[in-house]
């Protein structure tokens, strides 16, 4: 069943470009393959010590990739009666109206940011972004006492710009 969203919140998946996620599964099979065919092909023994460094190490880059092709599947951005929430998977920010100054739809730099995903650039900017996705709102907000801005990508970034602006002025 699809999730509703209630007409008072904001509510968004953004999935990751099917190319992208595509390289993610390639590596991780090749990572696989790494490992099972010098096993099946192997003719010495598997006592050496270069032998239980490499499979270690093919095992723990299989987990890795495959850990960050489930957190990173997908971008959500959800805006409810006291939060602008965004996040990948397990890392996730979340803001209270009061801490935010302004929020404007504005297309992604990536000159600006350096990149996509979460993005860390000069002068308090952060981008949580998505690969190939150009739209977006910048949230202008205070964190820690420090002032921030953050792009968050937004398929809908107009309606996400218009729901922050109406918790906003009811703040």
């Amino acid at each position: 069943m699809k999730y509703k969203t209630p007409a008072n919140k904001f509510f968004e998946e953004i999935p990751m470009p099917w190319g992208v996620r595509l390289i993610f599964y390639l590596s991780v099979v090749a990572i696989l393959t790494g490992i099972i065919i010098p096993s099946i092909v192997q003719d010495g023994d598997f006592t050496g010590w270069a032998v239980w460094v490499y499979y270690t190490a093919m095992i723990f880059g299989t987990i890795t990739m495959a850990i960050a092709l489930l957190w990173f599947r997908k971008l959500i951005v959800w805006v409810d009666d006291t939060y602008l929430a965004f996040g990948y998977g397990k890392f996730r920010k979340r803001f209270t109206f009061d801490q935010i100054e302004s929020v404007e739809s504005t297309p992604y730099s990536f000159y600006k940011y350096g990149g996509a995903g979460i993005r860390y650039a000069r002068d308090g900017h952060r981008a949580w972004s998505v690969p190939f996705l150009h739209t977006g709102v910048e949230v202008k907000l205070t964190e820690g006492g420090k002032d921030r801005t953050y792009y968050i990508s937004s398929k809908r970034a107009e309606e996400l710009e218009q729901v922050v602006k109406s918790r906003l002025a009811n703040s």
